[in-house]
Formats: C-alpha cells, structure tokens, sequence
C-alpha cells in the first residue's frame, strides 16, 4: 500500500514522524522533499506519485492553505476519490472538496497509530488486520504488548478466520504475548474458544496449557 504525504515544508518533520509509523505497518510514503531525485521533474513526478497512491495524508495546518501546491495536491486527491486521512495539527479543519472528511488532532511531536487505523481499515480492513498481527509478534514486553493487542482488537470481527488463526498462532509463539496478563485473561481465550481449532495440535496444545494457567491466578 502507498501512501501520499501532502505538507506545507515547515511541517516536514511532521509528515515524516507519520511516515515513519506507516513504514511499521507496511505502508511505503512518499514525500516530495525526500523522495524527488534533484534531476527529476519534480510536478511530473508529484503527479505520477498521486497516481500511484492509495492514500493521501494531509498534515493540516493554518500553514498548509497557504501553499498553492498544497491545495492543488488535495484537489487532485479529491478527484481521484482517494482515501484521504487529514491530520490536523493545530485544529485546522478540511477546506475545500473534502471538507466533509473529519480530520483528527494529532500530538505533532508524537503521532500515534490510533490516529491512522481507523481510515486505513475503511480502505482494507484485512490489511490492516495483518498488519498489527506483525506488529503483536514483534512485541518486546508484557506492557507492549497488551497495548499492540488493543490495537486489533476494534478490528477483531473483521477479520478472516485464517487471520484469528495467525494471530493465536503468533501470540503462543511469543511468551511476552501469551503471557501478559490482559492477552491471557481477556484477550486470547475467546479467540481461542472460536477459533483455536485451526491451529495445529502442538501450537494448540501450547497456547491452551498458557491459558489454563491463567484461569486460577
């Protein structure tokens, strides 16, 4: 998944803080100031980028309607009826041809993944749900990853049930998961009570034994 970064330069370090979280879940961003090789034609290239992109993500600011480039990039995006996620930084709101699309407040300093999922699903849900299930694997310790489970948690009956199955199967698989308490009190067992018969009989055994453990404590 692609997404267009659209920002007044000022912002720049902004739209690179979210880029960087989009990069987490898989999802490539372009930005003009970083990506535009000097003997690029560069509106060529902006162009073709929003051609490409499956996303468009504003950063909003008063700064940002001022800039022409600015405006015409959310133009064309509208056009292309692109999913757009507009991330408002100073309680900006959208102008224009999606000023019907709320945007959310971000903490410009620290942007956070619950203020991109939510439109990310809207545009593949199923995506989004493999993506956070990378993002619970990897994670290093209890507190993380109870957090990191949350994060699925309001996508949960969206998912496939390959998908239940990958998350069980990954959550067993890593001792921070299975065994902070929230994932092995809350969490898992009614994911598990649904769907743990698709795991295999030695990954099933395993995350069952885990969660027995926690019935009693």
């Amino acid at each position: 998944m692609r997404a267009f970064m659209s920002y007044q330069i000022d912002d720049r370090a902004i739209a690179a803080r979210v880029s960087d979280l989009l990069s987490k879940v898989a999802i490539t961003s372009f930005m003009a100031h970083e990506h535009i090789e000097v003997s690029v034609e560069w509106r060529a290239e902006i162009l073709r980028q929003l051609g490409l992109a499956d996303l468009f993500i504003p950063i909003l600011s008063t700064k940002y309607y001022s800039s022409i480039w600015c405006k015409q990039e959310s133009g064309i995006a509208a056009f292309r009826n692109m999913t757009i996620i507009p991330l408002s930084i100073d309680g900006t709101i959208p102008q224009g041809f999606f000023n019907h699309i709320q945007s959310t407040k971000i903490d410009p300093d620290s942007p956070t993944y619950e203020n991109l999922f939510p439109a990310i699903a809207k545009h593949d849900v199923s995506f989004l749900i493999d993506a956070i299930t990378k993002i619970i694997s990897a994670s290093g310790n209890y507190r993380t990853a109870e957090s990191n489970f949350a994060l699925i948690l309001p996508y949960i009956n969206h998912a496939r049930n390959a998908q239940v199955a990958e998350l069980l199967r990954v959550s067993a698989k890593n001792d921070q998961v299975c065994n902070a308490g929230l994932c092995a009190r809350t969490y898992l067992p009614p994911l598990f009570a649904s769907h743990g018969h698709l795991l295999d009989a030695a990954t099933k055994k395993e995350l069952s034994d885990t969660l027995d453990r926690y019935k009693t404590k």
